[in-house]
């Protein structure tokens, strides 16, 4: 049952992949009701992987693809630009998801 939803959750990310790239590299601009839904499936896959030893490796490179992505764009942008602010977000969610930390969590 876990194993299903993690793969819903995969495929509802490679779903919103598109909304949330394009936008970014074509017009530099963020599409936040599509990133909001990313990060309400990002909470929920945080709790079913905390503590698995493994994950799905296409989850992982869609994860990647998409950080990488959005951290390239953010490098040529101002550190108040909604680009560079998400990226921090992402990868604040993604370090949730691929590592349970053994110095407690953020904020």
């Amino acid at each position: 049952m876990k194993n299903n939803r993690i793969i819903e959750i995969q495929e509802n990310i490679n779903e919103l992949t598109v909304d949330l790239l394009v936008p970014i590299r074509t017009s530099k601009t963020i599409n936040k009701e599509k990133f909001e839904k990313l990060y309400l499936l990002l909470d929920e896959l945080k709790e079913l992987v905390a503590g698995q030893e493994l994950i799905n490796r296409k989850l992982a490179g869609l994860l990647f693809f998409i950080y990488t992505t959005i951290s390239a764009e953010s490098q040529h942008s101002h550190y108040s630009n909604p680009i560079f602010i998400e990226t921090g977000r992402l990868e604040d969610y993604l370090s949730k998801i691929l590592w349970d930390s053994p110095f407690g969590h953020s904020i």
